[in-house]
């Protein structure tokens, strides 16, 4: 089932949530929708599910226009934040409830049970209560209950935000193992990059209601639309180096230090840019140094070794270094950078020059 935004907008009141979206949902793929918080993620979700009214514009399920419809009409599962299971029911009841609804025989009603329990490893929770069960195992019952309507379209909305870390990334490693096998055309809300990234064949990326890039993770990354997506893809954070251009290069604020264009263009001399640099794209004692820098300090980050440094005597960047190279604090540090991870935006739009 393929989904299709066309002009979406939705207003509450004078504010706009979502501003004129206009993307597509392959069919059978998993898309997150991702962003910081308040910019239209779990609205979007909403709309597509029927649960919001929109204020403009349409939504489709292959061709068809659903945008009237209410969210039991539309053939979806959709999944809560809070798994919103019945208490006083049994993991098996709470499966089978939603196909009572819907008048399915109790034969067939067991038999799907049983098969959605194998796809979501719960076979042997049947009898239990939501209370008797962790949170990765209520989230695995969530699943199967949305699942079981046998539903064109899975909405999961942040549903592992409940979840500590190490649960996290067990949770959804299981979430893309169902979602393969069961090849549903899936929506998946999270505020967290990393998830996104790991769980997702496609992201489409939101900042203030406003589509900003939809592509694969790996390209969102290594080919960003512009400098906000730059910015809230990659940890650490992308260096960010304000400067003007200046004869071919990037004369970097408070400094006479220039850096070579990662691209060939002719740029407008004077014209304000910041040159953004991935902290991998960073190469310490090259043979042909760039520019000079100073150390201000070397610490781990997680399994890398992180030196932050002052490029001139204003701006401040990071850089991964191999664990065994002697670096040490308040030392000039001669620095390259790769052509790959190194991006040129306008100062005053964040466009990208390309």
């Amino acid at each position: 089932m393929r989904i299709t935004l066309e002009n979406l907008t939705k207003r509450f009141g004078e504010t706009v949530a979502v501003d004129d979206l206009s993307v597509t949902f392959p069919s059978g793929k998993l898309t997150a929708i991702l962003g910081p918080s308040g910019c239209g993620k779990t609205t979007t979700l909403n709309l597509i599910s029927g649960i919001v009214p929109v204020s403009e514009g349409k939504v489709f399920f292959d061709d068809k226009n659903v945008t009237a419809l209410p969210p039991e009409g539309r053939g979806i599962g959709l999944v809560f934040q809070n798994y919103a299971l019945y208490p006083h029911m049994t993991v098996l009841q709470n499966i089978c409830f939603p196909m009572e609804m819907k008048k399915i025989p109790k034969k067939e009603r067991l038999s799907r049970a049983g098969r959605l329990g194998e796809l979501v490893h719960i076979t042997s929770l049947m009898n239990r209560r939501p209370a008797e069960l962790s949170g990765g195992q209520q989230q695995r019952v969530a699943i199967a209950r949305a699942l079981a309507k046998e539903p064109d379209v899975l909405l999961l909305d942040e549903p592992l935000s409940n979840l500590d870390a190490k649960l996290r990334v067990e949770m959804r490693e299981e979430i893309r193992r169902i979602q393969r096998e069961s090849k549903i055309t899936t929506v998946f809300v999270t505020h967290d990059q990393e998830e996104a990234s790991s769980i997702a064949d496609e992201i489409i990326l939101l900042k203030d209601g406003v589509l900003q890039q939809q592509d694969s993770p790996r390209r969102l990354y290594d080919e960003p639309a512009n400098l906000f997506v730059a910015d809230f893809l990659g940890t650490p954070t992308i260096n960010q180096l304000t400067g003007i251009i200046r004869g071919g290069g990037v004369l970097l604020d408070g400094s006479n230090i220039t850096i070579p264009l990662p691209m060939d263009e002719n740029l407008q001399e004077g014209l304000a840019v910041i040159l953004a640099i991935r902290a991998e794209s960073i190469i310490a004692r090259p043979e042909t140094p760039d520019f000079q820098a100073s150390v201000i300090e070397r610490y781990s980050f997680g399994k890398d070794e992180l030196i932050r440094f002052y490029v001139g005597c204003e701006q401040e960047m990071r850089g991964y270094v191999p664990s065994e190279t002697d670096i040490q604090e308040g030392e000039d540090l001669p620095i390259a950078l790769q052509k790959k991870g190194v991006f040129l935006f306008n100062a005053e739009s964040g466009a990208r020059y390309a």
